[in-house]
């Protein structure tokens, strides 16, 4: 009937669930604030761990997450090989995966997360090249530019380009998929965790 409003009733006893009610929950433990401030810009909880190398930031992740009482769908642990001698890297894997911490770790730093947003990369990359491919692409990049700020900064500037870094990265880490054979090339899984992460903020 025209100009008037039809209310349908639900049915008794059927729940109404919202798309939002839908989205998952996340935990990430971070090794440094730049990777905190990139990932709280997907709207998910996120805690800076600092001092030690990948095993000790996985314990006291470990450590952190048991004391968490509200429930999460989800617990990541970000770190770096860095100087992080090959035997403890590995076991840090182990030790999270042990511990149901999903794993996104970068061969050898986070910065090569960014770069994958640009190019694709089929041979390792020197820590020290990072800031010289990059600054070709965003010029007034710095890698001495640190701490959440940065990590937002760079989330909105590479955002638009995710597909690409999600695509080129996992190209390069389906070459060496066991932890111990990306660890001498340029890998990171982070492309995981963002994959995640987008397909939950549109849930």
């Amino acid at each position: 009937m025209t100009g008037h409003t039809i209310h349908k009733t639900p049915m008794r006893g059927r729940q109404i669930v919202s798309q939002h009610n839908l989205r998952k929950t996340f935990m990430i433990f971070t090794e440094g604030q730049t990777e905190e401030g990139y990932f709280k810009k997907f709207k998910v909880r996120c805690k800076t761990i600092t001092g030690g190398n990948a095993l000790r930031i996985v314990e006291e992740a470990i450590v952190q997450k048991n004391n968490i009482k509200r429930p999460i769908d989800e617990f990541w642990v970000v770190f770096d090989k860095d100087a992080t001698f090959k035997n403890d890297f590995l076991k840090a894997i182990k030790l999270a995966n042990d511990n149901q911490l999903n794993v996104a770790f970068s061969c050898e730093a986070f910065e090569i997360w960014w770069l994958f947003h640009f190019m694709e990369i089929s041979a390792p990359i020197q820590r020290k090249e990072y800031e010289k491919r990059i600054k070709k692409h965003l010029p007034d990049y710095s890698i001495r530019d640190k701490g959440i700020q940065q990590g937002e900064r760079m989330w909105m500037l590479l955002d638009k380009f995710k597909a690409i870094g999600i695509a080129n990265a996992k190209m390069a880490h389906l070459k060496f998929v066991q932890p111990q054979n990306a660890f001498e090339q340029s890998v990171t899984t982070v492309y995981t965790l963002v994959e995640s992460l987008a397909t939950n903020m549109f849930r």
